[in-house]
């Protein structure tokens, strides 16, 4: 055995630090759902840097240094609170100290609209009732959300997020289960911001459907 070692190392020592390179610096994930369309579609393989936030020990959570500070509008992938062998994609809504409203999906944040142009809501409200068609719009400050008319929504929320916790939400925000469903998620839970989409391929009745314009796209 220790012949095989010896005889092998240097190919073992690479299989080691491409696994600790992957646990540490970046890897890619493949989104299974569609709770966070249309930024990300079913299928996208995404790049996930891992020394966004925290460089890690490998092959543990173990913080050795923060890197970054969580940012309102970031996607980030991190681990079910409630079950941390499954890794969930969602954008970060609030943040800790935050004040958070939401009605009808719409979201308040310290007393501010969350819409670029906030006269937007109450046609958007209009939408929601009458419409049926999703559309979308753009939720400050650089990205856009995805509404499903006359999907059921969650009731109304007021809270203030805790220190420590962070608030998650979905882009196609009437079919995600997110924050507003499980709660906050803490910092130590996260994995890396997700920051592009490296392929973008799926199953479709056996038959592989290839999303060759998406390859490469930087995501926001």
């Amino acid at each position: 055995m220790l012949k095989i070692i010896k005889k092998n190392r240097s190919f073992l020592l690479f299989v080691v630090c491409l696994f600790s390179a992957r646990w540490s610096i970046a890897d890619h994930y493949r989104v299974p759902t569609g709770s966070m369309i249309p930024t990300i579609h079913v299928g996208d393989h995404v790049f996930v840097n891992k020394m966004a936030y925290d460089l890690k020990l490998p092959f543990t959570n173990i913080s050795l240094k923060e890197m970054n500070e969580p940012k309102r509008g970031d996607i980030v992938i991190f681990e079910y609170p409630h079950d941390r062998s499954i890794n969930y994609v969602k954008r970060l809504i609030a943040l800790p100290g935050d004040k958070v409203q939401i009605k009808d999906g719409f979201v308040v944040i310290n007393g501010k609209i969350s819409l670029k142009n906030p006269e937007e809501l109450k046609e958007r409200q209009n939408d929601l009732l009458f419409s049926d068609f999703p559309f979308t719009y753009q939720e400050a400050p650089f990205y856009i959300v995805q509404r499903i008319p006359r999907a059921f929504r969650p009731h109304e929320l007021s809270f203030t997020v805790p220190p420590g916790q962070y608030f998650m939400m979905g882009d196609n925000r009437d079919i995600s289960g997110d924050s507003r469903s499980w709660g906050f998620v803490p910092r130590n839970h996260f994995m890396g911001k997700i920051q592009g989409v490296t392929i973008s391929a799926k199953l479709d009745d056996g038959i592989p459907q290839i999303k060759f314009s998406r390859f490469g796209k930087k995501l926001l």
